[in-house]
């Protein structure tokens, strides 16, 4: 640490790629303790995040993947995400705790039950419809009935933060919920919980499945292609958590087929980045199926998400300051008691 103006030793935090940058004035209004702060762009020359990192107290990123050893310093890798497997723990000091944070679990949840009530009421085919002129859709015109949400099963994989908000939004709507986790533990927001054992029961309930679960080397291809067949026919899969979970050319070919329903994908299997910045999410064509709603891996961030996330790695900046135990840990140092 150096010492900042007023003579107290200041926490040296590095803002670490492009999507952290715009964050900084959150970071410095929320500060009640003193800081330097260095920004990192992704265009970063290695020298220069040599340099920052060396200097270090605390780096805030969504990926670390430079190899930092050389960081006697560094303490605390905190993520501006909850998922962390953009972080390369090898690249991390022994001696650095890495820690996510969360805050998105709301705004997922009113993303997901938006979704949910578009398909069961059918809201793009008839909104378009009308749009085109038609009243087809129209039951004051003798048109077809809809579906309404609290007549439906919704199964959410992954009962963590995010998979109890979806919950507790579902169950003030009426909605039968079960749960399916790694680790199942018993709570009030479902009716029904199942171990992952158990997935395949679980699956043939349900009308929407969730996907919550965090991405790791378990559940990378989880839902595939035998999985996708023990889903009800009239069944939608809404993936949340990350594209991998599920085997992307088994579930293209499952809504191509009609194995299943639709699907609702805001969590994707590839990425732009700068050699391809309009890449599509996908090697196969889902935005040529009518029977899926897509959206940019956009459904948890709001304003309110982002101040959230950030009352949390300001405790955390300040825990490490202060030399207090910290929150959200995903892996303390190696080798501490």
């Amino acid at each position: 640490m150096n010492q900042s103006s007023s003579g107290a030793a200041a926490l040296n935090v590095v803002l670490y790629g492009d999507i952290i940058l715009p964050n900084e004035y959150r970071l410095r209004a929320k500060a009640d303790f003193p800081v330097n702060v260095t920004s990192l762009g992704d265009d970063a020359s290695a020298e220069q995040k040599e340099a920052a990192l060396g200097a270090a107290d605390a780096v805030v990123c969504v990926r670390f993947d430079h190899p930092s050893r050389n960081s006697p310093n560094l303490r605390l890798v905190q993520l501006q995400a909850a998922g962390y497997d953009k972080i390369d723990f090898q690249c991390v000091p022994d001696a650095a705790a890495v820690c996510n944070a969360f805050g998105h679990d709301r705004a997922i949840a009113e993303y997901a039950i938006m979704t949910m009530l578009m398909w069961t009421h059918r809201w793009k085919p008839v909104e378009q419809s009308f749009r085109a002129g038609s009243w087809k859709y129209s039951g004051s015109m003798y048109g077809p009935l809809r579906d309404e949400l609290n007549s439906k099963t919704v199964g959410i994989l992954g009962f963590g933060h995010m998979g109890k908000e979806i919950a507790e939004c579902c169950r003030a709507m009426g909605v039968r919920v079960l749960a399916c986790a790694r680790n199942p533990q018993s709570a009030q927001q479902a009716d029904a919980h199942y171990p992952i054992e158990r997935l395949d029961e679980f699956l043939g309930q349900c009308d929407f499945v969730v996907v919550c679960i965090a991405l790791v080397p378990q559940t990378e291809g989880l839902i595939d292609s035998a999985r996708l067949a023990r889903m009800k026919r009239d069944a939608v899969l809404v993936n949340l958590a990350r594209g991998p979970i599920v085997v992307e050319g088994d579930l293209y070919e499952a809504l191509r087929s009609g194995t299943i329903a639709g699907a609702v994908i805001d969590v994707w299997w590839q990425y732009p980045d700068a050699s391809d910045p309009q890449r599509r999410g996908s090697r196969f064509p889902f935005h040529e199926l009518d029977n899926v709603l897509m959206t940019p891996h956009s459904s948890g961030w709001t304003e309110q998400m982002m101040d959230r996330r950030w009352d949390m790695i300001m405790a955390n900046l300040r825990a490490t300051w202060r030399r207090e135990p910290l929150i959200n840990l995903v892996r303390g140092p190696v080798g501490a008691p």
